[in-house]
């Protein structure tokens, strides 16, 4: 561990504060109000790193509280709320309006040109997505995915397209959207030779990629060779006597991957 000067102590005391348990938005406010009035022109590299770990944690901890932030079922359960709020505050704007600008905001998370100024009391705000680490805005791309295919649906439906989402997609319970039905039936159709180790994979790598629903692996199977006709009856029952599919890991294949990298990519 560190051995600190006095003058390091004295200003970690500052900068950490109370101990009791912290609100996030709180916090950051007063962190940020500290910046500008003690760290903007420190030079102590050790005293400015600790200050980057405070604002990436704090940060992070206060988007979750954010609707543009907000997990994908959990954004799904709030739908209608969210938008009606939208409504109302906004003149003239209605669901469609939301959902754009909705998409907008995951666009700027997926990008990383997401950014978020702190007020600071008596100072200028300050921006502090300068001081995140590379990978700050990772956790939640998968979840922007996710939330942009819902509310492309919600698009089309809105667009009086419904007959046409459901002729596109015909398993929305399982396909994220009409596009990676397409490819799937592309990749099913070239490269299903191992029955068991290539839909594992297919599988377990659509789910990786966040491009089909979380299902079961009885589940998938059984709408494979139920409903869309793609296992024969052989297979089927072999696979019952499995009764799951194998890892991502252990079903990867350098052919397996080039090959899915070329449709879904």
């Amino acid at each position: 561990m560190k051995n600190l000067s006095h003058y390091e102590e004295r200003v970690l005391d500052q900068l950490y504060g109370p101990l009791e348990r912290k609100e996030p938005g709180k916090e950051l406010r007063r962190v940020c109000k500290f910046y500008r009035e003690v760290l903007e022109h420190e030079e102590n590299g050790y005293i400015k790193e600790q200050f980057k770990v405070i604002i990436n944690s704090q940060l992070n901890w206060h988007l979750q509280s954010m609707p543009q932030f907000y997990h994908s079922d959990r954004f799904k359960d709030h739908y209608n709320e969210l938008s009606s709020i939208f409504a109302e505050e906004n003149l003239d704007a209605n669901e469609k309006d939301f959902i754009e600008e909705y998409i907008d905001s995951q666009k700027e998370i997926i990008n990383k040109t997401f950014t978020y100024h702190i007020e600071a009391l008596g100072y200028e705000s300050l921006e502090v997505t300068q001081f995140t680490e590379k990978g700050f805005l990772d956790v939640f791309i998968r979840g922007s995915k996710k939330k942009i295919e819902f509310l492309k649906n919600k698009l089309y439906i809105l667009n009086g397209s419904i007959n046409e989402v459901i002729e596109n997609n015909p398993y929305p319970l399982l396909f994220t959207s009409a596009d990676t039905y397409s490819k799937f039936n592309e990749y099913t159709s070239k490269h299903i030779i191992d029955y068991y180790l290539d839909y594992s994979y297919l599988k377990k790598r659509l789910e990786h990629e966040s491009l089909i629903h979380r299902v079961k692996d009885n589940e998938f199977m059984r709408i494979l060779f139920e409903d869309m006709k793609l296992i024969k009856l052989q297979y089927y029952n072999d696979y019952r006597i499995k009764n799951k599919l194998s890892s991502l890991g252990k079903s990867s294949s350098a052919n397996r991957e080039n090959n899915f990298n070329n449709i879904f990519d």
